[in-house]
């Protein structure tokens, strides 16, 4: 009997390995591994987010990634999250903004201590509002920059301006804070 439960224990661990994703290092606040940021708004966003860590301690890392390697950008965006352990442990107060070109995705993934404020809706209406219009226009340096700029704004100063345009958001969109960003309506 311990054998078969050996030879299972094996497959599944082969079985993980499979699906396991490969994730680029964590080399500083902004890692823009799919290219499409300038030195200057990656310098700038950097600065940004040194800036609101260094006043609440809030860690908000920029990910651009070549691929989802088959994942959805959900599951990329929440295991990235865990594997770089963003945020204080203690506070679980890190946000990623991971922006994956290649497949049209954009996400912003905030841990369990800043849900309160940064929500799925606020997040849904910094994509569709600030990032995807640039996105659109080919301007990935502007809608990272831009949605980084509402990002802090949300988290370091009143949201009632956010919170109004939340309900401009279609009701099925209101819990999603993904998006994709096609420049047609297939999405």
């Amino acid at each position: 009997m311990a054998v078969p439960a050996c030879v299972a224990a094996l497959i599944l661990c082969l079985a993980s390995a499979a699906f396991a994703l490969d994730f680029p290092p964590l080399t500083g606040r902004v890692v823009d591994q799919a290219g499409v940021m300038t030195a200057a708004s990656r310098s700038d966003v950097g600065a940004k987010s040194k800036d609101l860590e260094d006043k609440s301690g809030i860690q908000l890392v920029v990910a651009t990634v070549k691929s989802l390697q088959g994942s959805d950008i959900e599951t990329y965006a929440n295991q990235l999250f865990r594997f770089w352990k963003l945020g204080e442990a203690k506070h679980n107060n890190g946000v990623l903004l991971l922006v994956a070109p290649a497949e049209h995705k954009v996400r912003i993934e905030v841990g369990y201590g800043l849900e309160g404020t940064l929500t799925d809706a606020l997040s849904s209406v910094i994509i569709s509002s600030a990032i995807v219009p640039r996105f659109k226009a080919n301007d990935y340096p502007g809608g990272i920059e831009r949605g980084v700029d509402g990002i802090i704004s949300v988290l370091t100063t009143d949201a009632a301006e956010w919170h109004s345009k939340t309900t401009s958001v279609p009701r099925g969109r209101r819990r999603l804070s993904t998006s994709c960003f096609r420049c047609c309506s297939s999405c």
